[in-house]
């Protein structure tokens, strides 16, 4: 067999599958390289500390950056391998899903975005795709790696452990979506929800860089930095999700001859564009910054989430009627999936938590933020 022939003759499950292991990989070398970077931050030779101290007393200015004594071959520099080593594996992962989702298209015989599967993939793809572009490319900020990863992550863990099999499926096309608009519709939601998940990513750092006040937070960019990188990934997402609200009435008055009957996917699509207009007013009419600015960032993907998944079970729960939700139980007791999400969530709170626990004995606040604060 052949290279070509091997490489095409791999199955969307064992690419989604070699796309999880890469993105947990690309999680464990990000927190590697900021481990990495932290510890290098404050790792001064005992002669550079001499240095400083006799500088310091005459009253000079000594450069205590790290260098190699005289004769000495300079240390070698892990962090910068780790954090290739980490985007390598990201794009990776893009790669394996971007031939997974055309074998869905060429297999269904139109665009993957019917089910809860596809979608969920499509939304893990995107992510991908605009944190590749916006903070490897443009903003080139390696250090929020970690935390968009592992959102990543958690999506992913949701369309491969938590979705029945049977929901896997792909099937055929209703009337009403047979349509030019689906591709346009739905390819603005994903790259909207995409740039909020971005957001909520930054969001992470912001939080883990203001309350781990330790030296893991050298490795971080500073709050400032990593608040402007959130600012500007809900920037590129809100002008999306007001066209997701154009595109979407459209082509309900095409298909359906009424552009708004307050659906419940519409009317939470409404509640996520009115939560990030929201974010958008008090950062630039009224100058808010700081820890808020994160904590709405979380916020505004928390409905994120629950307007991609969480309507599905409202539906279901209260007998509500949608035209656009997906069949998330297919007969299966609605609270296994429930509970599958609960999971999830729970497992990355725990990951968090141990997290934030390990760090601050790993890295003990020091004694000038101590007296400073």
């Amino acid at each position: 067999m052949g290279f070509e022939e091997y490489v095409f003759g791999l199955n969307e499950a064992t690419l989604t599958s070699a796309a999880y292991v890469c993105y947990l990989g690309a999680f464990v070398f990000f927190s590697a390289y900021l481990i990495s970077l932290s510890s290098r931050a404050l790792r001064v030779p005992q002669r550079q500390m001499t240095l400083a101290g006799a500088g310091s007393a005459a009253g000079g200015t000594v450069d205590v950056s790290i260098e190699s004594q005289e004769g000495e071959r300079p240390r070698v520099a892990y962090a910068p391998a780790l954090g290739r080593v980490a985007v390598g594996l990201v794009m990776l992962a893009w790669l394996c899903m971007t031939i997974a989702i055309g074998q869905r298209w060429v297999e269904s015989g139109h665009y993957p975005v019917v089910t809860l599967y596809e979608v969920t993939t499509m939304l893990v793809w995107g992510t991908t795709t605009i944190y590749l572009v916006l903070i490897e490319g443009i903003l080139k900020t390696r250090a929020l790696g970690a935390f968009v990863i592992l959102l990543i992550f958690c999506l992913q863990s949701y369309a491969l452990w938590f979705i029945p099999g049977e929901l896997k499926q792909t099937i055929q096309l209703v009337p009403a979506l047979r349509s030019y608009w689906l591709i346009i519709h739905v390819s603005i939601a994903i790259l909207a929800y995409s740039a909020f998940a971005v957001a909520a990513g930054a969001g992470l750092t912001f939080v883990a860089k203001h309350y781990i006040r330790s030296r893991f937070a050298s490795a971080l960019p500073s709050e400032a930095a990593i608040e402007e990188f959130m600012f500007r990934a809900v920037a590129v997402g809100f002008p999306l999700q007001t066209l997701l609200l154009i595109t979407g009435a459209i082509w309900a008055q095409e298909a359906w001859t009424k552009a708004w009957s307050w659906d419940p996917k519409e009317t939470w699509a409404l509640i996520t564009w009115l939560t990030y207009a929201a974010y958008l007013h008090v950062r630039v009419q009224r100058g808010v910054r700081g820890i808020t600015m994160a904590w709405l960032s979380l916020i505004g993907f928390v409905i994120v989430l629950f307007t991609f998944m969480g309507v599905n079970y409202l539906v279901q729960w209260f007998g509500l009627k949608s035209m656009h939700t997906y069949n998330v139980d297919n007969g299966a007791p609605a609270g296994l999936n429930i509970a599958g999400l609960l999971m999830v969530f729970s497992f990355v709170a725990l990951l968090g938590a141990a997290l934030f626990g390990w760090l601050r004995i790993r890295f003990p606040r020091s004694k000038t933020r101590q007296t400073t604060e």
